[in-house]
């Protein structure tokens, strides 16, 4: 029996937008394939796609309402995270994260209401620009904004995690400078292998390292490799390469599972993992 650690799906909104249910459905990740990996911490991301941005508020307290009908209608076999000392090693742990700050809208205040809400990670940015910073995809110099680094300074003091996958490079050293506190990848891999723009370079996987923080492995192959077509081999590529910058203690996956079309050979939903454990 393998652990399984992954840091990111998008699960909460594709079965949300999808009428889909967390126990068994027909996306990527779901609670009876999970429930084979006993004691799973899986991290349930809310993404917002542009068409919500105008009631992203409202949009992610809906998607947290249906996150938390599903968990409690399935509380047999899995349970909210809230804290470090509530992770079970009999259930499924479900850590509730946003994926971009969109959802907190002009209003610091929000950090606070989603963190009492459950809302455990941030994802700074998506791949566009918003209030706090400019997202990986703009190819933007600017670090982040002053709303941006007011933000950090709020996470820091209620406890939620930053997360900088999505972010832009010079928002990830601000992050850096600013953040009292570690901050994770959940869900990029080794620029060095794979040379795209969501991906991190040595010197970035270093400073994650030296703040204590944890990189999550993505399973998106144009993210793995260089020509969009992976196996469960590039994976181990990643992690392997990773782990000589940094070692294996702040490595876990990051599978971008039910945010992902396309995924590496054998690699095609969470209970394929075996096809990947059976490589190490």
């Amino acid at each position: 029996m393998y652990k399984l650690a992954d840091l990111h799906c998008d699960t909460i909104t594709t079965a949300y937008e999808r009428g889909e249910n967390f126990l068994e459905n027909n996306l990527q990740i779901d609670i009876k394939r999970l429930n084979r990996y006993i004691g799973a911490i899986q991290v349930f991301a809310i993404w917002l796609c542009r068409k919500y941005h105008k009631d992203a508020f409202s949009i992610t307290n809906k998607m947290i309402d249906f996150f938390n009908n599903e968990v409690e209608k399935n509380s047999k076999y899995i349970k909210r995270i809230d804290k470090f000392k509530d992770i079970s090693t009999e259930k499924i742990n479900a850590i509730l994260s946003i994926e971009g700050g969109e959802s907190i809208e002009d209003n610091l205040n929000n950090l606070e209401y989603f963190y009492n809400k459950g809302v455990k990670i941030l994802t700074l940015c998506w791949n566009y620009e918003n209030n706090i910073g400019f997202g990986a995809y703009t190819k933007s110099s600017k670090g982040l904004k002053s709303f941006g680094k007011e933000a950090i300074k709020v996470m820091n003091e209620l406890g939620m995690i930053i997360d900088v996958s999505h972010l832009n490079e010079a928002g990830f050293w601000d992050v850096y400078k600013l953040s009292k506190k570690p901050f994770i990848a959940t869900h990029s891999n080794a620029y060095n292998i794979c040379k795209h723009y969501r991906n991190l370079k040595d010197e970035q996987i270093m400073a994650i390292k030296e703040c204590n923080g944890v990189i999550g492995i993505n399973l998106y192959p144009g993210f793995l490799t260089n020509n969009g077509i992976a196996t469960e081999i590039d994976i181990l590529n990643h992690i392997e390469y990773i782990s000589n910058l940094i070692g294996y203690d702040n490595i876990c996956l990051g599978s971008d599972f039910d945010g992902i079309e396309n995924t590496p050979k054998n690699i095609e939903d969470v209970s394929k993992y075996k096809n990947l454990f059976s490589k190490i």
